[in-house]
């Protein structure tokens, strides 16, 4: 089933949506950066983890020296190699939650900045290729059919379709009564102002 769009709209109709979609596409990056960088400023935490780990590392080795002491070595022993577990044990996990917040970091990131603009661009995208060829078959039979009747009628029904009912009867008070007495040439003017062509050489 072929996508059916809205009428090609006035040029700054058209500007004003392309600066809309650019703008919630470039707002959402920003955002989704911003996130990211916030989310990946929490692995500052797991380096803290690291450092303490290496700290009671040393610690444990410094306990462990004790060892040769009479009476109560061999049980400090045992502490500092029980300390040195745990603080082999706190690197790892610093090192493992690093990992996980960067990519969490990059994944909603990216999550954020495409997940609410893909979908929009990916309508408006093929609603502007849309209206841009109208506008280049349109030129092309200006050019190529200057006056001629059937494209003056092309021209002034879609003008009776498209133009807002004050527009088209400024334009005049019965445009279908214009068309059936063949008067095309006011409502095939009025449409293509509406979509900004010019006729070439005022034809």
């Amino acid at each position: 089933m072929a996508l059916v769009f809205p009428r090609t709209p006035r040029p700054a109709a058209r500007r004003l949506l392309d600066a809309a979609v650019v703008l919630w596409a470039v707002g959402w990056i920003v955002v989704g950066v911003l996130v990211a960088r916030e989310v990946r400023a929490l692995g500052e935490l797991s380096d803290t983890v690291v450092v303490a780990g290496d700290a009671l590392g040393d610690a444990g080795r410094a306990i462990g020296s004790l060892e040769s002491v009479p009476f109560v070595g061999g049980d400090i022993g045992e502490v500092g190699e029980r300390t040195e577990r745990a603080a082999e044990s706190a690197r790892a996990s610093g090192r493992a939650s690093r990992e996980s917040i960067d990519s969490l970091s990059l994944l909603l990131g990216i999550a954020i900045a495409l997940g609410p603009s893909l979908p929009l661009v990916a309508l408006y995208v093929p609603m502007r290729l849309a209206w841009r060829r109208d506008l280049r078959s349109l030129r092309r039979a200006l050019a190529a059919f200057p006056g001629e009747p059937g494209l003056e009628e092309y021209l002034a029904r879609r003008a009776a379709l498209a133009l807002p009912y004050e527009r088209l009867h400024l334009t005049t008070a019965t445009p279908w009564g214009a068309l059936a007495a063949g008067d095309r040439r006011r409502l095939s003017d009025a449409e293509l102002e509406r979509v900004g062509i010019r006729r070439s050489n005022g034809r």
